[in-house]
């Protein structure tokens, strides 16, 4: 049934008590631990951010220098971290093994 007083009620102490009682959270001896904090995979993130922005830049029609992009410099550098990506995953998942 709703509380149709005027003025609202004011917890007592022992409320107060068992509240903070029910904020405490102690995990159980049976749960599983956290999952370990995987490091960071540089050799995917710097060729993603790369990409990202060759993409964005060339999106909005930013002139990047003819022998930056068209010489092949660029396009061989993003192959090359591609090869190297493959090439740790395979790694990664001999060890799994």
């Amino acid at each position: 049934m709703a509380d149709y007083s005027e003025f609202p009620t004011t917890p007592t102490a022992w409320q107060d008590a068992q509240a903070q009682d029910w904020q405490t959270v102690t995990p159980l001896d049976t749960e599983d631990p956290a999952p370990a904090r995987r490091p960071v995979d540089f050799t995917a993130l710097v060729p993603g951010v790369l990409f990202a922005v060759l993409a964005i830049s060339l999106m909005l029609g930013v002139a990047l220098p003819q022998a930056f992009v068209g010489g092949g410099l660029l396009w061989v550098v993003l192959v090359g971290a591609g090869i190297a990506l493959l090439i740790s995953e395979l790694r990664k998942a001999r060890r799994r093994h």
